[in-house]
């Protein structure tokens, strides 16, 4: 058997070639998928997790209706395949590229109804690789709802070192104190405290005295945080954030949350202003260049008692628009409350958070 090989071939009947403009060798095939085949389609790792049955309902009814889904897009890994009258049978590795969840959805209904119609129609594009799969993927569901920022972000740690990074700090390190507490898949889990686009976000704004901090989409934060590692230097990043969790985890605590319903310190809000008021000050950095985060004992202590269980605060980190502001001022001044000396030092003399516009990930807070 080749490298490449389908063991089992996908087929589709009713199939036909057409031109197609962008697709990888200008020639698609249409069709619909045969019922035993669809177990045999593959999927990578740039696809989102499958959903639960139970917010599929609405696949699942059309099956139930009969009612037509919306074909699906597959990519075949080679060009390797034979007809038969109107049947296509491809036999090289064929992978889910969008419609993953009709697919499941449909391998459930004909468990639990045999012998049922299911008629799923499919795009095959040719000779594709995984990387024009994830890019195909990604195109298609920039402007969808369905498919979370995280799993987009999660898709581009091939091509940006920044998310690349990222992704293995809080996944492969077991001394970070965020380590399997960030969630890069469609939907958060239990002990999950951050999304990957709050804690891409983060950190962009923790880095924000040297680069642009600001980003309302993902397209502009991960050019953001590329920025970032070319300024700063990839490990002074990576130690950075470890910083500035661990300064967290100590001050308010990190490591006994189960639920972040309960840590307002976690939520998205909280999290934007605390790294926006560190990085403007010249207090929390050290050396001539400032590129390394450093928070001294009585700074530690001073943040410690910030009344995070204050109704206000709690309001404020549940808030969006000036309400930033608001908390960023509060921040401030706890800071300096108490103190003719060794105020805090801004950058100038009216350093303030810049209220943004609130993003999905901010209002789920």
């Amino acid at each position: 058997m080749s490298k490449s090989a389908q063991l089992n071939p996908i087929k589709l009947v009713h199939g036909a070639l057409d031109e197609a403009e962008g697709s990888t060798t200008g020639i698609i095939l249409r069709g619909v998928i045969a019922p035993d085949s669809l177990h045999h389609l593959l999927k990578d790792d740039y696809q989102r997790e499958a959903q639960p049955l139970t917010s599929q309902w609405r696949i699942l009814d059309a099956l139930q209706k009969g009612e037509p889904l919306p074909d699906i897009e597959l990519g075949m890994r080679g060009q390797n395949f034979t007809t038969r009258e109107d049947n296509f049978f491809l036999k090289d590795h064929v992978y889910i590229v969008d419609g993953l969840q009709r697919v499941t959805s449909a391998i459930h209904f004909l468990g639990t109804n045999p012998g049922s119609p299911v008629r799923l129609g499919a795009t095959v594009h040719f000779n594709t690789t995984k990387e024009w799969e994830r890019k195909r993927f990604h195109i298609l569901n920039t402007h969808r709802l369905k498919v979370s920022p995280n799993v987009l972000l999660r898709n581009m740690r091939e091509e940006s070192p920044a998310i690349l990074s990222l992704y293995g700090l809080s996944t492969n390190d077991k001394a970070f104190v965020l380590h399997d507490r960030v969630s890069w898949t469609q939907r958060m889990t239990k002990g999950e405290l951050l999304t990957a686009l709050t804690f891409c976000k983060v950190v962009g704004l923790l880095h924000s005295h040297k680069v642009a901090g600001k980003s309302n989409s993902i397209e502009e934060l991960v050019p953001a945080l590329g920025k970032a590692v070319e300024v700063f230097g990839i490990q002074a990043v990576r130690e950075n954030i470890r910083v500035f969790f661990n300064l967290i985890d100590e001050c308010w605590g990190i490591k006994s949350v189960q639920y972040r319903e309960g840590a307002i310190y976690m939520r998205g809000m909280f999290l934007y202003v605390f790294a926006r008021l560190l990085a403007d000050h010249h207090d929390f950095w050290q050396g001539d260049d400032e590129k390394r985060l450093f928070v001294m004992a009585d700074l530690k202590r001073k943040i410690a008692q910030f009344p995070i269980h204050d109704p206000e605060v709690v309001r404020l980190s549940g808030s969006g628009g000036m309400a930033r502001i608001m908390l960023y001022t509060l921040m401030r001044d706890h800071i300096n409350s108490g103190k003719r000396t060794k105020r805090l030092t801004p950058r100038n003399s009216e350093a303030m958070m810049v209220v943004e516009e609130d993003d999905e990930d901010t209002k789920a807070a």
